[in-house]
């Protein structure tokens, strides 16, 4: 990532306002390190390109520099080659029972479909023979308790019993998300009462929405560049470009969370 010029232009700048790299690091929360290794044009130490622009972005503003020519002399993010984060690998034995056990969980349901199914024609015929009765239709409870009685032996097989939960969200869920990337693409992942629905970069007007019953989580490799909404009022912006930040979203609010695993090799 060959950059010529970036770094001797900032640190011009910093010295001629007898600024020390502290001094940035205090105002900026990026590890000196990483700002000796911008004004060395040592990019191949830093985290990523993301990160790389984001650092140069908040140096030069810092120093009250228009940060788009500098940045102007980086690569362009190029969103194929950004890397996410790899999923944790499961052992072979854990895989093997989790196919058992949804053997088990896809039998039963097939099973009470089938006993739902039956249930329904015998209405739907013993209520045809009459005229002026519309043909019944299988009743709304049936699929939850389908659902409920797969989760019970899914959780059996695992050997836990959990307190039931709802089946869905819906629109009347008490916790409602909204999260929208703007002027910059952002790493992000989104969790609803503990189980995530989505993980990846999201780009500037791209918005994704989730519901849930609780809470819901998200984890940020960048905080200045989303806005988020909860219940539709617009949140306080999480922190500055760059940030990794977490937060949990509740009906009672929103709660920033103090320890948040970093996308990042080093937390900013």
């Amino acid at each position: 990532m060959a950059s010529v010029g970036i770094g001797a232009k900032l640190r011009q700048e910093r010295v001629g306002k007898g600024l020390a790299i502290d001094d940035i690091s205090r105002n900026t929360r990026i590890a000196p390190r990483f700002l000796e290794a911008i004004e060395t044009d040592d990019y191949s130490t830093l985290p990523g390109l993301i990160f790389t622009r984001n650092f140069v972005r908040q140096y030069a503003l810092t120093l009250s520099l228009d940060p788009d020519p500098l940045l102007a002399e980086l690569p362009k993010q190029d969103e194929s080659t950004v890397p996410l984060p790899d999923p944790p690998a499961r052992p072979r034995s854990s895989y093997e029972r989790d196919r058992r056990v949804h053997s088990i969980v896809s039998s039963v349901v097939w099973l009470l479909l089938a006993a739902g199914a039956s249930e329904g024609a015998h209405l739907y015929f013993k209520h045809s023979m009459r005229i002026t009765a519309p043909p019944p239709v299988l009743s709304q409870s049936a699929e939850p308790a389908i659902q409920k009685t797969a989760e019970r032996t899914l959780d059996a097989a695992h050997g836990t019993t959990p307190p039931e939960r709802p089946l869905s969200l819906s629109a009347t869920a008490p916790v409602q998300v909204s999260v929208t990337a703007h002027d910059e693409p952002a790493w992000v992942q989104v969790s609803a009462d503990g189980k995530i629905t989505f993980t990846g970069t999201l780009q500037p007007n791209e918005t994704r929405e989730v519901s849930a019953a609780e809470q819901v989580k998200v984890l940020t490799g960048n905080a200045g560049a989303l806005t988020i909404s909860l219940n539709g009022k617009t949140l306080d912006s999480l922190g500055p470009i760059g940030q990794v930040r977490s937060v949990k979203l509740t009906a009672e609010g929103p709660q920033l969370l103090s320890k948040a695993p970093p996308p990042a090799p080093d937390p900013l």
